[in-house]
Protein backbone atom coordinates (compact mmCIF):
# COMPACT_ATOMS: atom_id res chain seq x y z
CA UNK A 1 0.00 0.00 0.00
CA UNK A 2 1.33 3.41 -1.05
CA UNK A 3 1.96 6.11 1.58
CA UNK A 4 1.36 9.83 1.08
CA UNK A 5 4.22 12.27 1.71
CA UNK A 6 3.51 13.68 5.23
CA UNK A 7 1.64 17.03 5.34
CA UNK A 8 3.35 20.09 6.85
CA UNK A 9 1.85 20.77 10.29
CA UNK A 10 4.48 23.21 11.56
CA UNK A 11 4.61 26.99 11.29
CA UNK A 12 7.80 28.81 10.32
CA UNK A 13 8.39 29.72 13.98
CA UNK A 14 8.06 26.08 15.06
CA UNK A 15 10.59 24.98 12.45
CA UNK A 16 13.34 27.26 13.68
CA UNK A 17 16.14 25.10 15.02
CA UNK A 18 18.93 23.71 12.82
CA UNK A 19 19.61 27.12 11.27
CA UNK A 20 19.73 28.74 14.73
CA UNK A 21 22.58 26.37 15.61
CA UNK A 22 24.29 27.25 12.34
CA UNK A 23 24.06 31.00 13.04
CA UNK A 24 25.50 30.51 16.54
CA UNK A 25 28.25 28.37 15.02
CA UNK A 26 28.96 31.04 12.39
CA UNK A 27 29.23 33.79 15.01
CA UNK A 28 31.71 31.78 17.03
CA UNK A 29 33.89 31.03 14.03
CA UNK A 30 34.16 33.57 11.27
CA UNK A 31 32.12 36.34 12.74
CA UNK A 32 33.55 37.06 16.19
CA UNK A 33 37.17 36.55 15.21
CA UNK A 34 38.04 35.96 11.54
CA UNK A 35 35.97 38.70 9.90
CA UNK A 36 36.65 41.39 12.57
CA UNK A 37 40.35 40.53 12.21
CA UNK A 38 40.18 41.23 8.46
CA UNK A 39 38.03 44.36 8.85
CA UNK A 40 40.21 45.88 11.56
CA UNK A 41 43.38 45.28 9.55
CA UNK A 42 42.27 45.89 5.95
CA UNK A 43 39.12 48.00 6.20
CA UNK A 44 35.46 47.31 5.52
CA UNK A 45 35.99 47.01 1.76
CA UNK A 46 36.97 43.41 2.51
CA UNK A 47 33.29 42.55 3.23
CA UNK A 48 32.37 42.03 -0.44
CA UNK A 49 32.46 38.18 -0.39
CA UNK A 50 29.74 37.95 2.31
CA UNK A 51 26.74 38.03 -0.03
CA UNK A 52 28.38 35.60 -2.45
CA UNK A 53 29.48 32.96 0.05
CA UNK A 54 26.20 32.95 1.99
CA UNK A 55 24.08 32.54 -1.13
CA UNK A 56 26.32 29.75 -2.44
CA UNK A 57 26.31 27.98 0.92
CA UNK A 58 22.52 28.40 1.08
CA UNK A 59 22.15 26.56 -2.24
CA UNK A 60 24.38 23.67 -1.11
CA UNK A 61 22.70 23.46 2.32
CA UNK A 62 19.23 23.24 0.78
CA UNK A 63 20.38 20.38 -1.46
CA UNK A 64 21.58 18.56 1.66
CA UNK A 65 18.23 19.13 3.35
CA UNK A 66 16.32 18.15 0.21
CA UNK A 67 17.83 14.66 0.13
CA UNK A 68 17.03 13.82 3.75
CA UNK A 69 13.60 15.48 3.55
CA UNK A 70 12.62 13.07 0.74
CA UNK A 71 14.51 9.87 1.59
CA UNK A 72 14.90 9.89 5.38
CA UNK A 73 18.56 8.94 4.83
CA UNK A 74 21.65 10.80 5.94
CA UNK A 75 23.56 12.49 3.14
CA UNK A 76 26.98 11.50 4.42
CA UNK A 77 26.22 7.77 4.57
CA UNK A 78 24.63 7.90 1.12
CA UNK A 79 27.61 9.75 -0.33
CA UNK A 80 29.90 7.10 1.09
CA UNK A 81 27.60 4.45 -0.42
CA UNK A 82 28.16 5.91 -3.91
CA UNK A 83 31.94 5.56 -3.58
CA UNK A 84 33.38 3.46 -0.74
CA UNK A 85 36.73 5.23 -0.85
CA UNK A 86 34.90 8.35 0.30
CA UNK A 87 34.42 6.74 3.73
CA UNK A 88 38.17 7.01 4.24
CA UNK A 89 38.47 10.48 2.71
CA UNK A 90 35.50 11.88 4.63
CA UNK A 91 36.52 10.29 7.92
CA UNK A 92 40.01 11.75 7.62
CA UNK A 93 38.60 15.11 6.51
CA UNK A 94 36.20 15.23 9.45
CA UNK A 95 38.96 14.47 11.93
CA UNK A 96 41.55 16.79 10.40
CA UNK A 97 39.21 19.75 9.84
CA UNK A 98 37.09 19.53 12.99
CA UNK A 99 39.25 18.01 15.70
CA UNK A 100 41.23 21.23 16.27
CA UNK A 101 39.88 22.67 19.56
CA UNK A 102 40.08 26.27 18.34
CA UNK A 103 36.73 27.27 19.82
CA UNK A 104 37.37 25.74 23.24
CA UNK A 105 40.84 27.31 23.30
CA UNK A 106 39.23 30.68 22.61
CA UNK A 107 36.78 30.17 25.48
CA UNK A 108 39.67 29.18 27.76
CA UNK A 109 41.68 32.25 26.78
CA UNK A 110 38.68 34.53 27.38
CA UNK A 111 38.19 33.00 30.83
CA UNK A 112 41.90 33.57 31.56
CA UNK A 113 41.58 37.17 30.34
CA UNK A 114 38.63 37.81 32.67
CA UNK A 115 40.62 36.26 35.52
CA UNK A 116 43.31 38.90 35.02
CA UNK A 117 45.99 36.89 33.22
CA UNK A 118 48.01 38.63 30.49
CA UNK A 119 50.55 37.72 27.82
CA UNK A 120 52.01 34.22 27.98
CA UNK A 121 50.40 33.64 31.37
CA UNK A 122 46.99 34.17 29.73
CA UNK A 123 47.82 31.61 27.03
CA UNK A 124 48.96 29.06 29.61
CA UNK A 125 45.89 29.60 31.81
CA UNK A 126 43.70 29.54 28.70
CA UNK A 127 45.24 26.20 27.74
CA UNK A 128 44.27 24.71 31.10
CA UNK A 129 40.78 26.24 30.82
CA UNK A 130 40.32 24.85 27.33
CA UNK A 131 41.31 21.35 28.46
CA UNK A 132 38.88 21.45 31.39
CA UNK A 133 36.07 22.70 29.13
CA UNK A 134 36.76 19.92 26.61
CA UNK A 135 36.62 17.31 29.36
CA UNK A 136 33.30 18.76 30.56
CA UNK A 137 31.73 18.06 27.16
CA UNK A 138 32.03 14.33 27.82
CA UNK A 139 29.33 14.72 30.49
CA UNK A 140 27.05 16.41 27.97
CA UNK A 141 27.48 13.64 25.40
CA UNK A 142 26.37 11.08 27.95
CA UNK A 143 22.96 12.75 28.13
CA UNK A 144 20.10 11.46 25.98
CA UNK A 145 18.89 14.78 24.56
CA UNK A 146 22.15 16.23 23.24
CA UNK A 147 20.50 17.93 20.22
CA UNK A 148 17.83 19.61 22.36
CA UNK A 149 20.50 20.92 24.72
CA UNK A 150 22.54 22.24 21.77
CA UNK A 151 19.55 23.99 20.23
CA UNK A 152 18.42 25.60 23.50
CA UNK A 153 21.89 26.84 24.49
CA UNK A 154 22.57 28.11 20.96
CA UNK A 155 19.35 30.13 20.95
CA UNK A 156 20.01 31.85 24.28
CA UNK A 157 23.71 32.48 23.70
CA UNK A 158 22.87 33.91 20.28
CA UNK A 159 20.31 36.29 21.81
CA UNK A 160 22.85 37.38 24.44
CA UNK A 161 25.51 38.18 21.85
CA UNK A 162 23.09 40.09 19.60
CA UNK A 163 21.76 42.12 22.56
CA UNK A 164 25.29 43.19 23.56
CA UNK A 165 26.22 44.03 19.97
CA UNK A 166 23.05 46.13 19.53
CA UNK A 167 23.79 48.06 22.73
CA UNK A 168 27.37 48.75 21.67
CA UNK A 169 26.36 49.92 18.20
CA UNK A 170 23.83 52.36 19.66
CA UNK A 171 26.44 53.58 22.13
CA UNK A 172 29.21 54.08 19.56
CA UNK A 173 27.55 54.56 16.18
CA UNK A 174 29.79 55.93 13.43
CA UNK A 175 27.81 56.91 10.34
CA UNK A 176 30.86 57.26 8.13
CA UNK A 177 32.11 53.78 8.97
CA UNK A 178 28.60 52.39 8.52
CA UNK A 179 28.36 53.78 4.98
CA UNK A 180 31.86 52.48 4.29
CA UNK A 181 30.73 49.04 5.39
CA UNK A 182 27.65 49.12 3.14
CA UNK A 183 29.84 50.09 0.19
CA UNK A 184 32.25 47.32 1.15
CA UNK A 185 29.51 44.73 0.58
CA UNK A 186 29.68 45.64 -3.12
CA UNK A 187 33.46 46.25 -3.52
CA UNK A 188 33.71 43.02 -5.52
CA UNK A 189 37.20 41.65 -6.08
CA UNK A 190 39.02 43.87 -3.58
CA UNK A 191 42.09 42.05 -2.21
CA UNK A 192 44.45 44.20 -0.11
CA UNK A 193 48.16 43.73 -0.63
CA UNK A 194 49.91 41.65 2.00
CA UNK A 195 46.77 39.97 3.34
CA UNK A 196 47.50 36.37 4.48
CA UNK A 197 45.70 34.19 1.96
CA UNK A 198 44.65 31.47 4.37
CA UNK A 199 43.18 34.06 6.75
CA UNK A 200 40.96 35.16 3.87
CA UNK A 201 40.04 31.60 2.85
CA UNK A 202 39.24 30.77 6.48
CA UNK A 203 36.89 33.76 6.70
CA UNK A 204 35.20 32.68 3.46
CA UNK A 205 34.65 29.20 4.89
CA UNK A 206 33.43 30.29 8.33
CA UNK A 207 31.38 33.26 7.17
CA UNK A 208 28.43 30.95 7.46
CA UNK A 209 29.47 27.33 7.92
CA UNK A 210 31.23 25.54 5.08
CA UNK A 211 32.75 22.14 4.54
CA UNK A 212 31.94 18.85 6.20
CA UNK A 213 29.91 20.62 8.91
CA UNK A 214 27.16 21.38 6.39
CA UNK A 215 26.41 17.68 6.07
CA UNK A 216 25.34 17.42 9.70
CA UNK A 217 22.17 19.33 8.80
CA UNK A 218 21.00 16.02 7.42
CA UNK A 219 21.23 14.52 10.92
CA UNK A 220 19.42 17.45 12.52
CA UNK A 221 16.56 17.21 10.00
CA UNK A 222 16.19 13.54 10.88
CA UNK A 223 16.12 14.41 14.59
CA UNK A 224 13.43 17.07 14.01
CA UNK A 225 11.23 14.71 11.98
CA UNK A 226 11.02 16.92 8.90
CA UNK A 227 9.34 15.50 5.77
CA UNK A 228 9.38 11.69 5.62
CA UNK A 229 11.47 11.51 8.79
CA UNK A 230 8.27 11.48 10.84
CA UNK A 231 7.42 8.06 9.30
CA UNK A 232 8.69 4.58 10.06
CA UNK A 233 11.39 3.10 7.77
CA UNK A 234 8.83 0.77 6.13
CA UNK A 235 6.44 3.68 5.50
CA UNK A 236 9.26 5.76 3.97
CA UNK A 237 9.92 2.99 1.46
CA UNK A 238 6.27 3.15 0.33
CA UNK A 239 5.98 6.94 -0.04
CA UNK A 240 4.55 7.72 -3.49
CA UNK A 241 5.60 11.10 -4.84
CA UNK A 242 3.59 10.65 -8.03
CA UNK A 243 0.34 11.30 -6.11
CA UNK A 244 -0.95 14.90 -6.38
CA UNK A 245 -1.41 15.09 -2.58
CA UNK A 246 2.17 13.90 -1.98
CA UNK A 247 3.53 16.43 -4.43
CA UNK A 248 1.59 19.26 -2.80
CA UNK A 249 2.86 18.25 0.65
CA UNK A 250 6.43 17.95 -0.58
CA UNK A 251 6.33 21.43 -2.17
CA UNK A 252 5.06 22.93 1.10
CA UNK A 253 7.81 21.25 3.10
CA UNK A 254 10.50 22.28 0.63
CA UNK A 255 9.24 25.86 0.52
CA UNK A 256 9.23 26.05 4.31
CA UNK A 257 12.77 24.74 4.82
CA UNK A 258 14.00 27.26 2.24
CA UNK A 259 12.28 30.13 4.07
CA UNK A 260 13.61 28.98 7.44
CA UNK A 261 17.15 28.61 6.16
CA UNK A 262 17.16 31.84 4.15
CA UNK A 263 15.89 33.96 7.05
CA UNK A 264 18.11 32.45 9.73
CA UNK A 265 21.17 31.41 7.76
CA UNK A 266 21.50 33.99 4.99
CA UNK A 267 19.89 37.14 6.40
CA UNK A 268 20.96 36.61 10.01
CA UNK A 269 24.55 35.87 8.97
CA UNK A 270 24.72 38.92 6.69
CA UNK A 271 23.59 41.01 9.65
CA UNK A 272 25.94 39.47 12.21
CA UNK A 273 29.04 39.42 9.98
CA UNK A 274 28.41 43.04 9.04
CA UNK A 275 27.83 44.36 12.57
CA UNK A 276 30.71 42.41 14.14
CA UNK A 277 33.09 43.55 11.39
CA UNK A 278 31.77 47.09 11.76
CA UNK A 279 32.27 46.83 15.52
CA UNK A 280 35.89 45.79 15.00
CA UNK A 281 36.44 48.67 12.55
CA UNK A 282 35.06 51.36 14.89
CA UNK A 283 36.81 50.05 18.01
CA UNK A 284 40.24 49.27 16.58
CA UNK A 285 42.55 51.49 14.51
CA UNK A 286 43.65 49.80 11.28
CA UNK A 287 46.41 47.29 11.94
CA UNK A 288 46.37 47.69 15.74
CA UNK A 289 45.67 44.03 16.57
CA UNK A 290 45.97 40.61 14.96
CA UNK A 291 44.16 37.31 15.55
CA UNK A 292 42.91 36.68 19.09
CA UNK A 293 44.25 40.10 20.17
CA UNK A 294 41.35 41.63 18.22
CA UNK A 295 38.97 40.21 20.83
CA UNK A 296 41.27 41.25 23.69
CA UNK A 297 41.45 44.87 22.53
CA UNK A 298 37.70 45.02 21.84
CA UNK A 299 36.98 43.84 25.38
CA UNK A 300 39.40 46.40 26.89
CA UNK A 301 37.91 49.29 24.89
CA UNK A 302 34.32 48.30 25.70
CA UNK A 303 35.17 48.24 29.41
CA UNK A 304 36.45 51.79 29.03
CA UNK A 305 33.16 52.91 27.48
CA UNK A 306 30.90 51.31 30.09
CA UNK A 307 32.19 49.42 33.16
CA UNK A 308 31.92 45.65 32.71
CA UNK A 309 30.48 45.98 29.16
CA UNK A 310 33.58 44.35 27.70
CA UNK A 311 33.44 41.68 30.37
CA UNK A 312 29.83 40.89 29.41
CA UNK A 313 30.94 40.67 25.78
CA UNK A 314 33.68 38.25 26.85
CA UNK A 315 31.20 36.12 28.83
CA UNK A 316 28.90 35.98 25.81
CA UNK A 317 31.90 34.94 23.71
CA UNK A 318 32.83 32.20 26.18
CA UNK A 319 29.31 30.73 25.95
CA UNK A 320 29.16 30.97 22.16
CA UNK A 321 32.63 29.50 21.55
CA UNK A 322 31.99 26.71 24.05
CA UNK A 323 28.68 25.78 22.43
CA UNK A 324 30.31 25.93 18.99
CA UNK A 325 32.92 23.37 20.01
CA UNK A 326 30.24 21.16 21.56
CA UNK A 327 28.24 21.39 18.32
CA UNK A 328 31.33 20.52 16.28
CA UNK A 329 32.14 17.53 18.49
CA UNK A 330 28.52 16.40 18.13
CA UNK A 331 28.80 16.78 14.34
CA UNK A 332 32.10 14.90 14.32
CA UNK A 333 30.53 11.93 16.10
CA UNK A 334 27.46 11.86 13.87
CA UNK A 335 29.41 12.14 10.62
CA UNK A 336 32.09 9.57 11.40
CA UNK A 337 29.48 7.18 12.82
CA UNK A 338 27.57 7.21 9.52
CA UNK A 339 30.75 6.53 7.61
CA UNK A 340 32.13 3.66 9.69
CA UNK A 341 28.85 2.11 10.89
CA UNK A 342 29.00 -0.91 8.51
CA UNK A 343 32.44 -1.94 9.81
CA UNK A 344 32.21 -0.76 13.45
CA UNK A 345 28.55 -1.19 14.49
CA UNK A 346 29.31 -1.14 18.22
CA UNK A 347 30.66 2.42 18.17
CA UNK A 348 27.97 5.07 18.80
CA UNK A 349 27.99 8.67 17.55
CA UNK A 350 28.23 10.02 21.10
CA UNK A 351 31.13 7.71 21.90
CA UNK A 352 32.97 9.01 18.84
CA UNK A 353 32.26 12.58 20.01
CA UNK A 354 33.80 11.72 23.37
CA UNK A 355 36.88 10.27 21.65
CA UNK A 356 37.15 13.45 19.52
CA UNK A 357 37.08 15.51 22.75
CA UNK A 358 39.98 13.48 24.12
CA UNK A 359 41.89 13.97 20.83
CA UNK A 360 41.34 17.72 21.25
CA UNK A 361 42.82 17.50 24.75
CA UNK A 362 45.83 15.65 23.31
CA UNK A 363 46.32 18.42 20.72
CA UNK A 364 46.30 21.07 23.44
CA UNK A 365 48.72 19.06 25.57
CA UNK A 366 51.03 18.77 22.55
CA UNK A 367 51.47 22.56 22.77
CA UNK A 368 54.20 21.73 25.27
CA UNK A 369 56.24 20.77 22.20
CA UNK A 370 54.42 22.89 19.57
CA UNK A 371 53.54 26.21 21.31
CA UNK A 372 51.43 27.47 18.38
CA UNK A 373 48.83 24.76 19.15
CA UNK A 374 47.50 26.87 22.01
CA UNK A 375 46.86 29.77 19.65
CA UNK A 376 43.10 29.78 18.92
CA UNK A 377 43.37 31.93 15.80
CA UNK A 378 45.86 29.57 14.13
CA UNK A 379 43.75 26.51 14.97
CA UNK A 380 40.64 28.25 13.62
CA UNK A 381 42.38 29.14 10.34
CA UNK A 382 43.55 25.52 9.90
CA UNK A 383 40.07 24.13 10.52
CA UNK A 384 38.30 26.64 8.28
CA UNK A 385 40.74 26.30 5.38
CA UNK A 386 40.36 22.52 5.40
CA UNK A 387 36.58 22.98 5.44
CA UNK A 388 36.77 25.12 2.29
CA UNK A 389 38.69 22.31 0.57
CA UNK A 390 36.06 19.78 1.68
CA UNK A 391 33.27 21.93 0.23
CA UNK A 392 35.00 21.71 -3.14
CA UNK A 393 35.36 17.96 -2.78
CA UNK A 394 31.79 16.86 -2.01
CA UNK A 395 29.43 19.50 -3.50
CA UNK A 396 29.37 18.01 -7.05
CA UNK A 397 28.85 14.52 -5.60
CA UNK A 398 25.75 15.87 -3.87
CA UNK A 399 24.25 16.54 -7.31
CA UNK A 400 24.76 12.92 -8.26
CA UNK A 401 22.91 11.88 -5.11
CA UNK A 402 19.95 14.20 -5.67
CA UNK A 403 19.61 13.18 -9.31
CA UNK A 404 18.41 9.78 -8.03
CA UNK A 405 15.38 11.33 -6.28
CA UNK A 406 11.86 11.12 -7.77
CA UNK A 407 11.41 13.60 -10.63
CA UNK A 408 9.34 16.08 -8.58
CA UNK A 409 12.12 16.38 -5.98
CA UNK A 410 15.18 16.68 -8.22
CA UNK A 411 17.09 19.99 -8.32
CA UNK A 412 16.48 22.27 -11.28
CA UNK A 413 19.17 22.99 -13.86
CA UNK A 414 19.78 26.43 -12.32
CA UNK A 415 20.25 24.99 -8.84
CA UNK A 416 22.58 22.33 -10.20
CA UNK A 417 24.70 24.98 -11.91
CA UNK A 418 24.85 27.03 -8.68
CA UNK A 419 26.04 24.00 -6.70
CA UNK A 420 28.86 23.56 -9.22
CA UNK A 421 29.64 27.29 -8.98
CA UNK A 422 29.90 26.93 -5.18
CA UNK A 423 32.27 23.98 -5.57
CA UNK A 424 34.37 25.84 -8.14
CA UNK A 425 34.54 28.95 -5.95
CA UNK A 426 35.86 27.09 -2.91
CA UNK A 427 38.21 25.09 -5.10
CA UNK A 428 39.67 28.23 -6.67
CA UNK A 429 40.21 30.07 -3.38
CA UNK A 430 41.76 26.98 -1.79
CA UNK A 431 44.18 26.55 -4.70
CA UNK A 432 44.91 30.30 -4.67
CA UNK A 433 45.90 30.08 -1.00
CA UNK A 434 47.97 26.93 -1.54
CA UNK A 435 49.85 28.54 -4.44
CA UNK A 436 51.52 30.91 -1.98
CA UNK A 437 53.17 28.00 -0.18
CA UNK A 438 53.65 25.06 -2.58
CA UNK A 439 54.92 24.76 -6.19
CA UNK A 440 52.46 25.69 -8.93
CA UNK A 441 52.72 22.27 -10.62
CA UNK A 442 51.43 20.57 -7.47
CA UNK A 443 48.50 23.03 -7.27
CA UNK A 444 47.64 22.34 -10.92
CA UNK A 445 47.92 18.59 -10.30
CA UNK A 446 45.45 18.78 -7.38
CA UNK A 447 43.04 20.82 -9.50
CA UNK A 448 43.19 18.39 -12.42
CA UNK A 449 42.80 15.32 -10.20
CA UNK A 450 39.73 16.52 -8.28
CA UNK A 451 38.04 18.25 -11.23
CA UNK A 452 38.63 15.19 -13.39
CA UNK A 453 36.96 12.95 -10.84
CA UNK A 454 33.98 15.32 -10.58
CA UNK A 455 33.56 15.31 -14.35
CA UNK A 456 33.79 11.52 -14.45
CA UNK A 457 31.09 11.14 -11.79
CA UNK A 458 28.72 13.71 -13.28
CA UNK A 459 29.04 12.60 -16.90
CA UNK A 460 28.51 8.97 -15.90
CA UNK A 461 25.34 9.99 -14.06
CA UNK A 462 24.07 11.95 -17.08
CA UNK A 463 24.77 8.94 -19.32
CA UNK A 464 22.56 6.80 -17.11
Amino acid sequence: MKVTFPPLKKSLLQMLGPSVIFVALSISGGEMLLWPNLASNYGLKILWPILLILLLQFIVNIEIERYTLVTGKSVESSLVGTARWLSIVFSVTVLVSLVWPAWMTTSGNLIALLAGFQGNAMKDAGLVGGILLLLSTVILFRRKETYRALETCSKYSLMLVIAIIAFVLILKFDGQKFIEGLKGLFAFGYLPEGMPRFDFVAALAYGGVAGILNLVQSEWIKDKGYGVNSLTPKQIERVDLTQPESQKNYRRWFSMIQKEHFILFVLANIFTIFVLSYLGAILLPIGSAQGFQVLVVEIEILNQYVPFLGSLFAIAGIVVFFMANVTILDATGRLIFRMIKPTHPKLTAKKISEIAAYVGVAILLSSIFIPSFKQPFLLLVISASLSAFTMWLYAPLLLKLNSTLPAIARPSLLRSILVLVAAAFYGIVTLWALSAYIPLWIVIGIAVLITGYHLFVLTRQIAR
